[in-house]
Formats: C-alpha cells, sequence, structure tokens
C-alpha cells in the first residue's frame, strides 16, 4: 500500500493540473469574449442610429389556404431591444404545414426580446423550437424559418430552409441566406465531379427541403459576426413565393418611396402575373434611413 501512494500523489496533481489548466482556458476564453462584447456595444453607441420604416403584406396566392406566418416584435421596443421579424412558410402538400408555421412564429415571439449578442444561444433556441415541433409531428409537416433580428444599424440573421432574406443596398440585391434545398446538395456533387450544375436544377427533386423546422436538429444558419446596415438599405424577409415571381436580382428597381410603397409594388407586381400555381406570398419590408429616433 505504501508503495501504491506515490503513484495516487503523481495522479491526483496531474489531475490536479489538468482541472486548473482547463479552467484556466475557459475563463481567458470568458473574459476575451466579454471584452469582445463591450468594445461591440461601444462601438454601436458611438453612430448616429438610423430609423426603421416597416410594412408587411401576406396573401394566399393560388393555393387552398394560406401556410405563410410572420411576426414583427413591437416597433415602440426599437430604441431597447432592436426589431426581429421572422416569416415561416409551410410546406406544402404536407398535412400539417399551416400549423407548424403559425407555431414557430408563436416560439419565436416567446423568445424575445432577444440578445443581439447571443446569436450562438439564439440560434440554439430555434433548434430545440425545431425538436420540439419534430416531437409533436413526426415529419408529418415542416416550415421554413428566415428571421432578422436590427439593433443599433447592425444585423444578425437565422434562416433555416429556403426563405429568403434579401438585402438591398445601392440598387443592388444580395441574398444572404444560402438555401436549404436538394439542388445545393447536388450542385456540390457535380462541381466536385467537374460536371455542369445545369443537371442540378432540371432535377424534379431539386426544390426539396433538406433543413426545416420540424426536422430533427436541423442546421441553423446564423449570423457569426452582425452585418452593418447603412442609410437608405432595405432589407427583405420573405416566402419564396416572393422570389418564384419577381427574380431577387430585380427587385431593387421595386425600391423606391416609404416600404408602405415598396410593399404594395411587390405585392402588386406578384398579383398582375397571374401564375396558375402562385405559392403564397409574404413579405416583410424594412426600410433604414439616417436620422434620429
Amino acid at each position: 500500500m505504501e508503495e501504491l501512494m506515490p503513484r495516487f500523489i503523481i495522479l491526483a496533481l496531474f489531475l490536479l493540473l489538468v482541472s486548473m489548466s482547463t479552467f484556466s482556458f475557459f475563463v481567458i476564453y470568458y473574459l476575451r469574449h466579454i471584452k469582445a462584447i463591450h468594445r461591440s456595444k461601444k462601438a454601436m453607441g458611438k453612430e448616429e442610429l438610423l430609423s426603421i420604416d416597416v410594412a408587411y403584406f401576406c396573401e394566399v396566392g393560388k393555393r387552398p389556404r394560406q401556410e405563410d406566418a410572420y411576426f414583427i416584435s413591437p416597433l415602440e421596443e426599437f430604441g431597447k431591444n432592436g426589431v426581429v421579424v421572422a416569416i415561416s412558410d409551410g410546406m406544402g402538400g404536407l398535412k400539417y404545414g399551416d400549423e407548424i408555421s403559425n407555431e414557430t412564429v408563436k416560439q419565436i415571439e416567446r423568445l424575445c426580446p432577444l440578445s443581439f449578442f447571443g446569436a450562438e444561444k439564439t440560434s440554439d433556441d430555434i433548434r430545440k423550437i425545431s425538436n420540439r415541433i419534430y416531437e409533436q409531428y413526426r415529419l408529418e409537416g415542416g416550415a421554413t424559418l428566415a428571421m432578422v433580428h436590427i439593433y443599433n444599424n447592425y444585423m444578425n440573421f437565422y434562416s433555416v430552409g429556403d426563405s429568403d432574406i434579401i438585402l438591398v443596398r445601392n440598387g443592388q440585391a444580395t441574398i444572404l441566406n444560402p438555401r436549404q434545398n436538394y439542388v445545393s446538395v447536388l450542385i456540390k456533387k457535380l462541381i466536385r465531379g467537374n460536371k455542369t450544375t445545369h443537371d442540378a436544377y432540371a432535377n424534379n427533386k431539386s426544390r426539396a427541403l433538406v433543413e426545416f423546422i420540424g426536422n430533427q436538429n436541423p442546421r441553423v444558419l446564423y449570423t457569426t459576426a452582425p452585418i452593418r446596415l447603412y442609410d437608405s438599405d432595405t432589407v427583405i424577409v420573405s416566402s419564396d413565393g416572393l422570389t418564384d415571381a419577381i427574380p431577387w436580382n430585380s427587385i431593387p428597381k421595386y425600391i423606391f418611396g416609404n416600404a408602405k410603397n415598396i410593399a404594395l409594388n411587390l405585392k402588386n407586381t406578384v398579383k398582375s402575373r397571374s401564375y396558375p400555381k402562385q405559392d403564397n406570398y409574404t413579405s416583410v419590408i424594412i426600410s433604414l434611413k439616417r436620422g434620429l429616433l
């Protein structure tokens, strides 16, 4: 027994050293993370705040029922908490698409007010929402989610599926979130094989979602660093019914006037095209302008 004692002492000292090193690592990481947040908050606080103008539309199209749902956080809280906008599009042809899209935005509303500096936690909360919906519906339905949080001239976004987050700046449109559908998987395979991507878009399964709310542990796309917003930027959060009718790169020509005018321009253009298979189309338009709130 006496011969074993030195070994136990050495092992105990080794474990103590490992524990202290691990603790020190997390303390240093935490302090650096907190300092980064304080620096970001300090930088934001020095800027003149942009004001926001918000409008929306939510149309059925040629579908038998509305399967889109949306949420806009109270605008009177913009100065304190920013604004959160979410759109959820129920997966067409499945039994509970409308229920799941509505439940998704209700649960997003319950998360508010969100911490702007907790994007990773928010993405995890979205994953938990999807898991709860999975437990209830067991893949008998699903929905997309496109969500932005704008605070102090910066924006975070979160995305699951193929609804769109579009930034229009200086007459150019950019879709910020990649679509999580089968065509993206096909394109990667074709590129690795040095083949043309044309066949990916021609595939009849190309629009099938590979990630969605209602799936177990979906991959939530989110901003690891906030996006800086500028005077005259316009952010559009929409279901894919909008960009099915209006190509995303032509959207800037409808961006003039206030948010309500932009919403009317987009809604009336989709309606005028009278596509026989027009999906539900829902959009929230956020115009940013220079000026104190």
